[in-house]
């Protein structure tokens, strides 16, 4: 994986400047995988990621106990995954993996199905430098302008 871009949170308001830098790259067969401990902010992404994708205010829940939330558009389905429960990667196919990477997916904790992602996935890691800053690396096979 090619390391793409270095970005530094500081506040919420960094993180949905940052969210709206990766919602323009939002579209079919995209899957972003965000990665970083519990707590760090990666559901808090993905809340502004949609807001600015669909350009208003939605109600984004972490999918830690259904595992994955559906969010559909006039043209697009954006699957929000949590593994973090996920016991066994075989149960990923009981949740439209394979439907879902045609679509847009984030998924976080990505860990456990890592090898059946596909290659071109963009890696989202969130790394806490103290209580009030947050350093995410972009990394991607592909090219991703952000």
């Amino acid at each position: 994986m090619k390391e793409h871009s270095k970005f530094f949170l500081n506040s919420l308001d960094d993180t949905e400047k940052f969210a709206k830098k990766i919602s323009k790259i939002i579209k079919n067969g995209v899957c972003i995988c965000l990665n970083g401990k519990l707590g760090i902010g990666k559901t808090t992404l993905v809340k502004f990621i949609l807001k600015n994708y669909l350009g208003k205010k939605i109600n984004v829940s972490s999918p830690t106990f259904s595992l994955v939330n559906l969010y559909e558009t006039n043209n697009l389905r954006i699957w929000h995954y949590d593994l973090y429960r996920l016991k066994n990667k075989s149960e990923i196919y009981n949740l439209d993996i394979e439907l879902a990477l045609r679509d847009c997916t984030i998924i976080e904790w990505p860990e456990i199905i890592e090898d059946i992602l596909p290659n071109d996935r963009i890696n989202i890691y969130f790394v806490e430098i103290n209580n009030t800053k947050i350093e995410i690396s972009v990394r991607s096979n592909k090219k991703v302008k952000l």
